[in-house]
């Protein structure tokens, strides 16, 4: 009861929203629906409007919104969405960026979105949030952490995404481990440790050690749990990766390694996914995808598993996670339906019908951006919130206070080298220096050392 009264304080009421909004009209001010007060201007072309979207039903649900939209103010256009694998999200923008030829609005991450803004491949969206309504946002957000650059916006928040510890709790309580909410990594390390000991077909903890993008995001976490950072924003991006701090995450790993699934070190998002839900591990770091999977294919799974924050460094007290602020970005070159895309994402960020159908296409994965789609009365009408629902509120509002990401680490700053780094798995790579070739830890921070001031020489212009 308690916890529900704190969130019930930490969200706006539907009329505070609404008084608070000052982009309405009068006529919204007297009850009239936002949607209606928002006048947008018809239009007349035709064709298809290609939106791009990472793996998930939640990229369909947006261009289903902004096909309503356009059936009343474009009928002559359709959007359409094409998923992306998340591992060829970076090339295939790059790629078709250089070739002038990409999509007319991109669902990106933010270390992607990062590198896109400072190179000036995107459209300013400043108009689109003025009818958005800044004030809308959860708190312990910040509409640069989806993207801004020199004082201007560009990108439209779609969700956020944390990674935290999912535990299989009847495990954790058979072997009396304690609550996983007090752990720090010491005890991370022991549990797993048990667990690998006691239950002889089950991996204590599964965490992706492969070349790819997951490894990227464990890692990031844990490093920056421990203070480190790749870049200082504070002192023209200066690589200070190598660090104790860096050395103490890969440390860590190395430790967690005996007790993960034994393919970990080519494990990446899929694999992970699949180690929680068939049982296999323990304990991962994972964002809320397992959960609608495990509803679906492992009841038994599903009723024991919970989220936590991570676990604390037990030096800095930190427990970081990677929360991915996903968002929505209008490429400018060779784009002509820049306002179209722009009157259609105003459509379907101001509707909370969708805006709450977005987010329960994949609970508890994508966590709502805005405060008033959280007391909306339809909000909770889901069957994996209702059964998961301290589980859900830590990924959609109790996480956002520990997030970090390579986008901007530790909260200090965008960081426009971020998608360079993915682009080229420096990250994964130096983990991998340990995990498969036994380089000491500090030598692996060295080798990537090297790899980011490469990085901050050949696109210092983007800092410029």
């Amino acid at each position: 009861m308690e916890k529900k009264n704190n969130q019930n304080k930490s969200f706006y009421s539907r009329r505070e929203f609404v008084k608070d909004l000052t982009v309405l009209s009068t006529g919204a001010a007297l009850g009239v629906s936002p949607l209606t007060s928002l006048a947008q201007t018809k239009s007349n072309k035709t064709g298809i409007v290609r939106v791009w979207g990472e793996p998930g039903p939640y990229g369909a649900v947006a261009a289903d919104a902004m096909n309503e939209w356009a059936a009343s103010n474009a009928p002559g256009l359709q959007f359409k969405i094409e998923t992306l694998g998340w591992d060829s999200v970076y090339v295939k923008l790059m790629t078709d960026m250089a070739a002038k030829r990409p999509a007319n609005c991109i669902s990106v991450e933010s270390p992607i979105a990062m590198q896109l803004m400072a190179q000036g491949l995107l459209e300013p969206v400043d108009d689109v949030v003025k009818k958005i309504g800044k004030s809308r946002l959860v708190d312990g957000a910040m509409w640069d952490y989806w993207g801004a650059w020199k004082g201007k916006q560009y990108v439209v928040p779609g969700h956020h995404q944390p990674h935290l510890l999912v535990v299989r709790m009847d495990v954790i309580n058979e072997l009396g481990l304690g609550d996983p909410d007090k752990w720090d990594w010491n005890d991370l390390l022991k549990a797993a440790k048990t667990i690998s000991e006691k239950k002889k077909d089950m991996a204590g903890i599964s965490l992706a050690l492969g070349r790819n993008l997951c490894t990227d995001y464990h890692f990031a976490a844990l490093m920056h749990s421990a203070g480190g950072r790749m870049f200082d924003q504070a002192n023209q991006y200066e690589v200070i990766f190598d660090s104790p701090a860096t050395v103490e995450a890969l440390t860590f790993i190395k430790e967690l390694q005996p007790f993960m699934p034994k393919a970990a070190v080519s494990s990446g998002f899929l694999e992970v996914t699949d180690s929680i839900v068939t049982g296999k591990a323990a304990m991962a770091f994972y964002w809320g995808r397992p959960y609608g999977r495990a509803f679906e294919e492992n009841k038994e799974v599903f009723k024991n598993i919970e989220s936590f924050n991570h676990a604390r460094n037990p030096k800095t007290g930190n427990r970081s996670n990677w929360n991915d602020f996903q968002g929505w970005c209008i490429p400018k070159l060779n784009n002509p339906y820049v306002q179209e895309v722009k009157d259609a994402l105003t459509y379907y960020q101001n509707s909370k019908k969708w805006q709450i159908r977005y987010a329960h296409s994949l609970v508890p994965n994508v966590g709502p951006v805005y405060k008033d789609v959280y007391t909306d009365p339809e909000f909770p009408k889901n069957p994996i919130f209702e059964a998961k629902k301290k589980t859900s509120m830590t990924y959609y509002a109790d996480s956002l206070k520990y997030s970090s990401s390579t986008a901007n680490e530790l909260l200090k700053g965008i960081n426009p080298f971020a998608g360079i780094v993915h682009g080229r798995s420096i990250l994964a790579e130096t983990v991998q220096k340990v995990v498969i070739d036994n380089w000491k830890p500090e030598d692996a921070v060295k080798w990537g050392h090297k790899q980011l001031e490469a990085v901050r020489k050949e696109h210092i212009a983007l800092i410029m």
